[in-house]
């Protein structure tokens, strides 16, 4: 027999898989729902579509109140909360122990807010006392959170914060792209004023929708004199897209409304819950696997190791063994075995490579035990060593 695993392995042409954290893998059904025969706006028949959409899109997220679709990266619905709602000199705590904690923070300044950084190592879980003292020390406009911290996977503790926050006068911000359809995201419940994800991470669908909640409070203290333009104004959009007097003065993403239609409705006909439950389950088995392997997880280098709680359920990111090197090691993942994951960013960029158990086809068994078996081969191999 010639050659050996240490050799690149013969791939025979076909799809590449997607296991990183977004965008995600999407099912056949998501990718089919963008071939409908009528792709126009202008029809009530799309309309129907874009409502239901809406409706499940409250349900998956756990609210009674505003849903906004826009089309959009998830900075996009970011960007559209922010300018839309800070003031200029209004305060802001961001609590941040990662990347999108400190974006966030800093697009809020660029609006004119005066933000005070809660800082947190990335590594470090939210301290729910700081947090508690500082804001019997101050009084602030708006509390600004990340749910799940794409660059370590660690969770933060949103509805303690929430529970907090309730007693202030303050808006309640939480970016919940790497949790919202995958793990428990009680919109309502833990008093979350306003929600920004997207279509491409855990709601399983394809990139180009960004996703934006708004509580009765947060209406009540939209800009009246927005700053971002007319099309980005989040009024204008509510009332065209939503309440719909007239005929939208702008052409809605048809194909990517029918894709997550069709992304939302798989999730929906297992229930959230369960699908909450399967996502648990499935996390467990698969860090189970990876530590079996020799892999470690960024986390169990942190203060909270083995507290499982901490860790996320769809966003795992895994420490290199000695000597491999990312380059070398994601790009045999890719040629040789048609997997792609993504490398990390900031203080763990060439340490760590992250991992996406966000959608349905990258928790079915033959992608995950696939994907599993990959890491192994490619992590002992010669050609991923320094």
């Amino acid at each position: 027999m010639s050659g050996d695993l240490d050799a690149a392995w013969p791939v025979a042409p076909g799809r590449v898989l997607n296991m990183s954290t977004g965008p995600v893998e999407v099912s056949r059904s998501v990718l089919d729902a963008q071939l409908a025969d009528l792709l126009t706006p202008h029809s009530d028949a799309f309309w129907a579509l874009h409502d239901e959409t809406s409706e499940i899109l409250g349900r998956t997220l756990r609210t009674r109140h505003r849903v906004l679709m826009m089309h959009g990266s998830i900075r996009t619905g970011i960007d559209l909360a922010l300018g839309n709602w800070i003031r200029p000199g209004m305060s802001v705590l961001s609590i941040q122990n990662g990347y999108w904690g400190e974006l966030i923070a800093a697009w809020a300044e660029r609006y004119g807010a005066k933000v005070e950084r809660l800082v947190h190592g990335p590594l470090e879980p939210v301290d729910v006392n700081r947090v508690a003292e500082t804001l019997r020390r101050q009084s602030f406009d708006m509390v600004a959170v990340v749910h799940v911290e794409t660059n370590s996977g660690l969770v933060n503790p949103i509805s303690e914060i929430g529970r907090l926050v309730a007693a202030t006068d303050a808006l309640y911000f939480v970016d919940t792209a790497c949790s919202a359809g995958a793990m428990p995201v009680e919109t309502d419940a833990w008093g979350i004023d306003i929600q920004t994800t997207g279509s491409h991470k855990c709601l399983a669908s394809i990139p180009g929708l960004a996703i934006v909640t708004a509580s009765p409070k947060a209406w009540e203290r939209l800009r009246p004199d927005s700053t971002m333009g007319s099309y980005f104004d989040f009024r204008a959009w509510w009332t065209h897209s939503v309440e719909r007097p007239d005929v939208p003065p702008f052409t809605q993403p048809t194909t990517l409304v029918l894709a997550l239609r069709a992304a939302l409705r798989e999730i929906d006909a297992i229930s959230i819950e369960r699908w909450w439950a399967i996502h648990r389950d499935i996390a467990d088995r698969f860090m189970a696997q990876m530590r079996e392997a020799g892999f470690r997880f960024l986390i169990d280098d942190s203060a909270v190791a083995m507290q499982r709680d901490f860790y996320s359920d769809t966003v795992m990111a895994v420490r290199y063994p000695d000597r491999v090197v990312d380059a070398r090691f994601r790009k045999m993942l890719l040629d040789s075995y048609g997997i792609f994951v993504i490398g990390n960013i900031g203080d763990f960029a060439g340490k760590s490579f992250r991992v996406g158990l966000m959608s349905p086809p990258q928790l079915q068994a033959s992608n995950l035990f696939g994907a599993l078996s990959a890491f192994r081969q490619a992590a002992t191999s010669p050609l991923t060593w320094s």
